[in-house]
């Protein structure tokens, strides 16, 4: 179930995170105003299957101890405990984004009553802490924007030939990592659904713990 310290740093070393998808391909990107496709549909099983298939609610992978300093891990970060194999449960930012994104659709004013309904996920806390939780989102999705802008030209386009009007061309073609492979990375590294009560290392000092939530 659990892997050895040797095993750990073997696997991540096939296929380090930060190398992965270094590769770019010329993607189109979908931008049509009219023609909705399944990621934006109102909520349903369907839609929620599609969501999950991009990752969006994945485990935490294990990073060994001798990569977590290349991996921008401290060492008063959390651990795991050695008897299961150690090193550092940590999950990959772009899919929290992409989890990010997936709760601010849940929360949109269309779709928020299916999900209160449902209890799952997020939805399982009072709207207090749901509102909390979406607007955290919200703003991790806001730095990461602005972390790293576009700096690509919309042009325009021309539409309705009886009364010609412009409209702004958003079905742009971009240069793209593989989204996919770095899925699936992170899919294979998964932390077990169930572990012991005590897989984590307790911390070994009281200023490693934060006296709030930051």
């Amino acid at each position: 179930m659990f892997k050895s310290r040797t095993e750990m740093v073997l696997t991540f070393h096939v296929a380090p995170i930060q190398e992965l998808g270094n590769s770019r391909t010329l993607i189109q990107f979908n931008g049509s105003f009219l023609k909705e496709n399944v990621f934006r549909l109102p909520a349903s099983p369907e839609v929620d299957a599609a969501w999950e298939s991009l990752g969006v609610n994945y485990r935490a992978v294990t990073v060994p101890p001798i990569l977590a300093e290349k991996a921008g891990l401290k060492p008063s970060q959390v651990q795991i405990n050695p008897a299961y194999g150690g090193g550092y449960p940590a999950n990959v930012e772009g899919l929290h984004h992409l989890h990010c994104l997936n709760l601010v659709r849940q929360a949109l004013y269309y779709n928020i009553d299916y999900y209160r309904s449902a209890g799952k996920g997020a939805f399982v806390n009072n709207d207090h802490i749901v509102r909390l939780h979406v607007s955290h989102c919200l703003d991790i999705l806001r730095q990461q924007l602005m972390c790293s802008p576009n700096t690509a030209l919309l042009g325009q386009i021309w539409w309705d030939r009886k009364a010609p009007k412009a409209f702004v061309d958003f079905n742009t073609e971009h240069k793209c990592r593989n989204y996919d492979t770095i899925r699936e990375w992170a899919k294979k590294r998964q932390l077990p659904k169930n572990v012991p009560s005590d897989f984590l290392q307790p911390p070994q000092s009281v200023e490693e713990i934060y006296d709030e939530l930051p």
